[in-house]
């Protein structure tokens, strides 16, 4: 009983290492790209942007459909298949990303996400260590995650700086809870994969969809710290 539970967490040791592995891959694809083209490209960049708007909002909402196919049968059974959907979510993040870090001081950029890290890592150590169940602060930030959305479709008409900023603090510990649940859910996956009465999956895959929740919670924790530090901080 007891070789199996060693077993149990070196593979989730082993688990993890290729899920941060993925992630931190996709995390420098989308910042290479943000740089490359805020910097070395940023003239064609831009006349991009401006002359073709229709494609830049492609690439915007490419992701969501994207990330179908991570999650999709084809995905589960083609590790693969699930990599590539990864790695095109990170490109065209990073594509799509540039227009707003190019607003920033590159000292504010590299402080937002120096801190952003520090409170990741907190948080998925929480998640891989806790023993309270987080399911339920993971249902509730989700819910909450739902009403911000809609409140700020709603500031968007009002512009309100005093609600930007409520909602922005709300974002914050919104992806910060998901972030230890995100990171639960996925121990608890593993630990039960293909186990009898567990669930069956491909752990290479579900590396990847790992991944890609943790990814997301990043970005999100990082454009809020972004916009909390940088105020009214920008390159002009």
């Amino acid at each position: 009983m007891q070789e199996r539970r060693v077993v149990n967490d070196t593979g989730l040791v082993g688990f993890f290492n290729r899920v941060y592995s993925v992630m931190g891959s996709g995390l420098l694809l989308t910042a290479a790209i943000s740089y490359l083209l805020g910097t070395v490209f940023y003239n064609q960049y831009a006349n991009f942007v401006a002359n073709h708007t229709f494609m830049f909002y492609i690439l915007l909402f490419l992701p969501l459909f994207l990330s179908m196919g991570v999650n999709s049968r084809r995905a589960q059974a083609n590790a693969g298949y699930a990599g590539l959907m990864f790695y095109l979510i990170s490109a065209c993040y990073g594509t799509t990303f540039t227009v707003i870090l190019i607003q920033y001081q590159s000292s504010i950029v590299a402080i937002s996400f120096l801190t952003t890290a520090v409170i990741f890592l907190t948080m998925s150590v929480v998640g891989r260590i806790t023993k309270q169940d987080l399911s339920r602060a993971g249902v509730i930030a989700t819910s909450a995650l739902i009403g911000v959305i809609l409140l700020s479709v709603i500031n968007f008409f009002m512009q309100s700086s005093g609600l930007q900023l409520i909602l922005s603090y709300a974002i914050l510990v919104i992806f910060i809870v998901l972030t230890a649940f995100d990171t639960q859910k996925l121990k608890t996956i593993y630990m039960s994969a293909n186990q009898e009465g567990g669930y069956v999956v491909n752990t290479n895959t579900l590396a990847i969809q790992g991944a890609l929740a943790l990814y997301l919670d990043f970005l999100n924790i990082f454009l809020v710290v972004l916009r909390l530090f940088g105020g009214s901080s920008s390159r002009d």
